[in-house]
């Protein structure tokens, strides 16, 4: 037998059987926990999450709201927006007020969260939806959306 091809699966056997028993251990332990224990556990970390989502909401909408904050506009972006009569002052000042809709929102995009904002603009009311994704450095417009009306845009595809 050629031990080369042999240790890998011996390897990974023993790293099997050490994950398991270490997942057998710690089901072991809370199964000994009461009713009243795992409800108290249950609780406490449901109290940290909404603490992460609230300090994390909190810190997004800081950095929109930031008035030197640094906007890129992607190539589509700039491109709806040029169909739809919307300037980059008018996105900009859309992204410091925001309202953000978490159920349009995909905070666990895996190159990033991705909020959507929305608000009115102010020189001709339209009703938009800006999806922006925060950087390090700057603020990613990824695109804007006409909530009220459909506009034809046959180079934005």
């Amino acid at each position: 037998m050629n031990l080369k091809k042999v240790l890998p699966w011996v390897l990974l056997a023993v790293l099997l059987v050490t994950v398991l028993a270490v997942r057998r251990c710690n089901t072991k332990g809370n199964s000994e926990l009461t009713d009243t224990e795992k409800q108290k556990r249950i609780e406490r970390t449901d109290e940290k999450r909404e603490e992460e989502k609230t300090d994390n909401e909190k810190s997004s909408l800081d950095v929109f709201r930031d008035p030197h904050a640094k906007y890129y506009f992607t190539k589509h972006a700039r491109c709806r927006m040029k169909c739809r009569y919307i300037s980059q002052e008018e996105v900009k000042e859309i992204v410091q007020r925001a309202d953000v809709n978490y159920r349009k929102s995909d905070l666990e995009a895996v190159e990033g969260p991705k909020y959507a904002l929305e608000g009115i603009t102010s020189r001709d009311k339209q009703h938009v939806r800006i999806i922006v994704a925060p950087k390090k450095r700057h603020l990613t417009i990824v695109t804007v959306i006409d909530l009220e009306n459909e506009w034809e845009c046959p180079s934005c595809k």
